[in-house]
């Protein structure tokens, strides 16, 4: 009896209780919480020697978990493979949007999968106006602009 007061003292119960992760898992959510330290800088801000525009942020993002993804959002929508079902769409993946012009559909914008909320998925991306910011799909500007999500992390 001693020996587990002693056991439970030293080691509170909690830590039996722990939930693991998978690789893919952890990955995902360091890149939202180095993500989120830039939250407010200004579009096309210098971090060293990377340039905070849409597609350098998220390749900023994506190499500091070890996975490389090209320069440009017209390019990145080749890297990794195409959620069909949006609703799939995880935390780090890339969201890709139209650019400016809805009516062309090529791509010119990109972000990162932040999480679901209120029936709808939020990113984080560094917008001309805005700087890096959290945005969500119900915003009609996205919603109008908004291609696909490529997942470039898998499942480990």
């Amino acid at each position: 009896m001693r020996y587990w007061l002693v056991v439970f003292l030293l080691f509170p119960f909690n830590v039996f209780n722990q939930v693991l992760i998978s690789p893919s898992e952890y990955k995902r959510q360091q890149i939202l919480w180095h993500g989120e330290k830039y939250l407010g800088k200004p579009y096309r801000s210098t971090v060293g020697k990377h340039i905070f525009d849409c597609s350098g942020y998220v390749k900023f993002l994506m190499a500091d978990i070890g996975i490389t993804v090209t320069r440009s959002s017209v390019s990145q929508v080749h890297d990794g493979q195409r959620v069909h079902n949006i609703k799939e769409a995880k935390p780090g993946d890339i969201m890709v949007f139209k650019g400016r012009n809805p009516r062309n559909n090529r791509p010119g914008h990109v972000g990162i999968v932040h999480h679901w909320g209120h029936d709808t998925l939020y990113f984080m991306h560094s917008s001309n106006t805005k700087g890096v910011t959290i945005d969500h799909l119900l915003d009609p500007y996205y919603a109008r602009r908004f291609l696909q999500v490529r997942d470039v992390i898998g499942n480990e």
